[in-house]
């Protein structure tokens, strides 16, 4: 893989030439007349043969990519022109279409847009945004770098890093980030959202900290991420515009057409931090129109930081409803966010959701590389046990892709790769003491379509578990010990210690159900010793993990 290091800059252009055409379903026009009280914007998608970021004459133009406005979509001509109408606050983009990469900025933040703010962003914001960018340029050109793309690709996803303060930050790049430092068989990542924790001043050391992984990096916005003083939604993502360019937009890797969805409803009163998960009228409008391009072969994946999943209509149910039905045509879905600090595969079936077709939509609900907000008691690192509330340990997710089918994996932070699942059963197990002895198995990425079994090695047959919905043992151990920390008043009797940090020392949250826990009573007829207890589990890709768990048994 190679990248480009260079800034979208607006370039006159003295010519066009044609260039190779993409593959879509429906070719648009490419232009859109503006009418009363809009502008037009104009330029070309060209092929950047030098490398400067300028169209020069010699350079062709590119046909058949898609450029947006955030509601409209159009194609490029043959020339690689285009034509657009914007009002006096918007963002003009470019779609990577397929074989085709966007430069990136030193950060490795793609450069895929032009913000059009000619009055800039009200002053009372307490976070720097655009400034006043003036008039429209003359032509808006977008530079793209040939790719040799593959259907086959993996990308790496980080659930809220949501660091509060630089400190969190390190946590982060110490915990995360340098252990994918150096690997070569990813093509980007993307971050869920909640990028930062409401310091929006954070995103530029959390960025420098990012792109040392050294790939093209995409993201999504979150509710820690917007501009509180913003007095409506459309406007409180414009800090996170100036960094990261337009909150919904859409780009294109092999076979897979990733559509990011800023679907954070902020309240539309300055300083409020009230919040819903939905999507505005102009947001379905670019999701519909772009639909209309992707042909129905392809994998739609869609990004977004708050789950599809209701939580006592934490995500509006009429617009999930939206959703589904602008997807029912699509046989190849699937939709990511994070936001909650567990980890969830949900399917939605046709006859208990919205959902319209006969195989299930997969929502992959990915867990957090902040874990529980960065809390807990350090370890050898100096970095805390963030261990989320469903007993998950925090990390991140690879998805492998091939062509319209994919495969989800989450890594455990700091440990071995094939850490799949976390083996739970008492000590010291007193020989026929008992007819109830429950062994408790934590598949980090399990879902209804995972099988789970286990043997006692040398003593017993393989055996099923069952799926149970309850709290992970482990963690409500934990929980339990914070909440004798906080009943001793740990904090108190540490505060004349000057070398103890209290701001960095905070209490893991409760334990809630975990969707991904089951369960076996072994029973205690097993001869004194120890024995091993082997798991395996069989996830919704077909394949086997296997771990192992000591079991000690003792005389009655």
């Amino acid at each position: 893989m190679r990248y480009f290091f260079t800034f979208l800059v607006i370039t006159a252009c003295l010519s066009a030439c044609q260039g190779p055409e993409t593959s879509v379903a429906t070719q648009l026009p490419y232009s859109i007349k503006a009418r009363a009280g809009e502008e037009q914007a104009k330029g070309f998608v060209f092929h950047d043969r030098n490398e400067n970021s300028k169209k020069d004459p010699s350079e062709p133009g590119i046909a058949g990519v898609a450029v947006s406005n955030g509601t409209a979509i159009v194609h490029t001509n043959e020339e690689g022109a285009y034509e657009l109408p914007v009002a006096n606050d918007a963002i003009v983009f470019v779609v990577k279409p397929k074989d085709w990469m966007t430069p990136v900025n030193e950060y490795f933040l793609p450069q895929f847009y032009y913000l059009y703010k000619p009055e800039g962003y009200p002053e009372n914001y307490r976070y720097k945004t655009a400034e006043p960018t003036g008039p429209l340029p003359e032509e808006i050109n977008f530079p793209l770098y040939p790719e040799n793309s593959s259907p086959e690709f993996k990308m790496v996803v980080f659930g809220d890093p949501q660091p509060y303060n630089i400190t969190q930050v390190d946590f982060f790049a110490e915990d995360i980030v340098t252990e994918l430092i150096g690997r070569t068989d990813l093509e980007f990542g993307i971050t869920m959202g909640d990028i930062v924790g409401d310091d929006l001043e954070l995103f530029s050391p959390l960025n420098q900290a990012v792109s040392k992984i050294g790939i093209p990096w995409h993201n999504v916005l979150g509710n820690h991420d917007i501009n509180y003083m913003a007095p409506d939604d459309k406007m409180s993502s414009a800090t996170y515009e100036s960094v990261y360019g337009p909150a919904t937009y859409a780009f294109v890797y092999g076979d897979v057409h990733f559509i990011v969805i800023d679907n954070v409803i902020h309240d539309d009163e300055a300083g409020s931090r009230s919040y819903v998960g939905g999507l505005r009228p102009d947001q379905f409008e670019f999701v519909s129109n772009y639909l209309e391009t992707v042909p129905e072969e392809d994998l739609i994946v869609m990004s977004m930081h708050i789950p599809l999943v209701q939580h006592g209509e934490s995500f509006r149910q009429s617009d999930q409803k939206k959703l589904f039905d602008l997807l029912k045509g699509f046989p190849h879905t699937l939709s990511i966010s994070a936001h909650t600090h567990f980890q969830e595969n949900k399917l939605f079936h046709k006859d208990s959701s919205d959902w319209q077709r006969e195989e299930p939509h997969h929502h992959f609900n990915v867990g957090t590389t902040s874990g529980s907000w960065w809390n807990g008691m350090r370890n050898e690192d100096d970095i805390p046990h963030t261990t989320m509330r469903d007993g998950t340990p925090n990390g991140y997710s690879f998805i492998t892709f091939k062509g319209a089918e994919y495969i989800i994996d989450w890594k455990v932070a700091g440990s071995l790769t094939d850490h799949k699942m976390n083996i739970h059963v008492p000590r010291g197990i007193v020989a026929n003491s008992a007819d109830t002895t429950l062994l408790t198995v934590n598949f980090f990425n399990g879902s209804e379509q995972s099988e789970l079994s286990y043997r006692i090695k040398g003593e017993s047959d393989w055996k099923p578990m069952q799926k149970v919905w309850k709290p992970d043992p482990y963690y409500a151990l934990l929980a339990k010990r914070w909440e004798k920390f906080r009943k001793m008043d740990f904090r108190a009797q540490w505060a004349a210690d000057t070398t103890i940090d209290l701001d960095r020392i905070g209490a893991l949250p409760g334990p809630v159900n975990s969707s991904h826990l089951w369960e076996a009573n072994i029973g205690t007829d097993w001869p004194p010793g120890r024995h091993i207890i082997e798991v395996e589990a069989r996830d919704r890709y077909g394949r086997t993990h296997t771990a192992y768990h000591m079991m000690r048994v003792i005389e009655e």
